[in-house]
């Protein structure tokens, strides 16, 4: 396992080396950054600018200016944001705590919705309940985040009055303490999090009933019934571990889809977390900010991901790494 997890994340380097190569190739098409970040400043002249672009090394070729950049990313200076004048790096410092709260929030409220009740239509087949899971589903697959987002916040926050509609903690709440700060998040992540994690939740319904179904057919399941053991014990020792191992394939792969759909919540939720700072970047090319913004989104889904494969020694008993 200690070989094989060394291998993986020196696999992870050069990974890592293309998609930074590709966010910054992209994102210098868009102009010179260090020329949007001074524009408007009557008191920068062209000789400043010029003098700046040398020393940040803005005047040499592509990949030369990439390997400066990177260098410089390692060390931790991302670049001032135009938009919001200040450090890059402090700006998502101060936003991912939002982002990674509302994922998890999401993600959890998928796992807890989806897998229970995709185990129970493949046990139910063909039953009423199993129709309308599977009705729910696909209505779930089908709507967009941000219908979806505002039709909860019409409801739920205009209509009824039950939840707020945007933002991320009440008027002051910056002094309460730690245990009521957490609870006036909460309060505020819910929509938000139910907007965000209704696809993942139909999705993985249907794909941890497909895996079930396909287990409870395998002769070692009829063989572990025959034997007399307790449908119980049947279900959930010997169907369901092995139901879930595509299962844990499709959760990690979907964190990414949750990071996309981030921006969109975030957008629409007015939050201010690192999805809307992506948005804000591009919307106004923040050059420096979306660059860092990108890199650090990147880096939690290559990690992600990572997490997958380990998790299959955990599900899967057969996989021994080497």
């Amino acid at each position: 396992m200690r070989t094989y997890i060394t291998r993986r994340m020196l696999q992870l380097i050069p990974l890592m080396l293309i998609i930074s190569f590709f966010i910054f190739m992209v994102l210098s098409l868009t102009g010179n950054s260090l020329r949007s970040l001074v524009a408007g400043n009557p008191r920068i002249t062209p000789e400043i600018i010029k003098k700046l672009e040398r020393i940040y090394g803005m005047d040499k070729p592509l990949l030369a200016r990439y390997f400066y950049w990177l260098k410089a990313f390692v060390m931790g200076q991302w670049g001032y944001s135009r938009e919001y004048h200040d450090p890059v790096i402090q700006l998502i410092k101060s936003r991912l705590p939002v982002t990674l709260s509302l994922m998890g929030l999401s993600f959890l409220l998928s796992l807890i919705v989806s897998i229970p009740v995709g185990i129970y239509s493949a046990l139910k087949q063909y039953s009423f309940l199993d129709y309308v899971a599977t009705a729910l589903a696909f209505f779930g697959m089908a709507m967009p985040i941000f219908w979806f987002g505002l039709m909860l916040m019409l409801l739920f926050g205009v209509k009824l009055g039950w939840l707020p509609i945007g933002g991320y903690s009440s008027v002051g709440m910056d002094t309460a303490n730690f245990f009521m700060r957490s609870l006036d998040h909460l309060k505020y992540l819910i929509l938000p999090a139910i907007a965000l994690g209704l696809q993942g939740m139909a999705s993985w319904t249907r794909y941890t009933r497909s895996s079930m179904l396909e287990v409870l057919r395998q002769d070692y399941v009829r063989t572990a019934r025959a034997k007399g053991l307790p449908e119980r014990t049947v279900i959930y020792k010997h169907a369901l571990r092995n139901a879930l191992i595509p299962v844990i394939t499709l959760l990690m792969l979907s964190i990414p889809m949750l990071f996309g759909g981030a921006v969109l919540t975030e957008t629409v939720f007015s939050m201010f977390g690192v999805g809307r700072l992506l948005y804000t970047a591009i919307i106004n090319s923040d050059t420096f900010l979306a660059m860092g913004t990108l890199m650090v989104l990147a880096i939690l889904v290559v990690i992600c991901n990572f997490g997958a494969d380990l998790l299959y020694a955990i599900a899967d008993p057969r996989i021994r790494y080497s």
